[in-house]
């Protein structure tokens, strides 16, 4: 009962340090001016790195895909958002170096409406493509077919 009680006491003491730590380290951006750029700079290549990933892999996975149409409008889609993005990603960083700001909203990677149509897009080629492939045998199927 002493262990578990110890263990529950180091516990919260850890997560106050941790917590205390951050407090820290986020109060030196206001401290240090290279420190805010460079967490700025972060902020604008989080969503580019995100959902550019993203395509990319769903990108290279359409290329195997049974379909043609569905290959076809996959690829006009993620060539699109693609697109989108590079350009999105030009003008943030262009608003970046010409006018620094810590508001988010200046940048045009977090236009909720895009963002919106980001997942919006990503969920519904995979739907589209999962629907169009044939079904997957399950375990079941696999083992009386044996």
């Amino acid at each position: 009962m002493g262990t578990l009680f110890l263990s529950f006491v180091a516990f919260i003491l850890a997560l106050g340090l941790i917590l205390l730590g951050l407090r820290f380290i986020f109060g030196l951006l206001n401290q240090i001016p290279w420190f805010a750029y460079l967490y700025m700079g972060l902020l604008i290549f989080l969503p580019v790195a995100l959902f550019g990933s993203i395509f990319l892999i769903y990108f290279k996975r359409t290329k195997y895909h049974p379909s043609k149409i569905i290959r076809g409008i996959s690829y006009s889609i993620f060539t699109t958002f693609l697109l989108a993005w590079a350009i999105f990603f030009v003008l943030d960083l262009r608003t970046f170096f010409t006018r620094f700001s810590f508001e988010i909203s200046k940048y045009h990677s977090y236009e909720m409406i895009f963002l919106i149509a980001n997942v919006g897009a990503i969920f519904l080629i995979g739907i589209m493509q999962a629907l169009s492939t044939e079904k997957e045998k399950d375990w079941m199927e696999k083992a009386n077919a044996r």
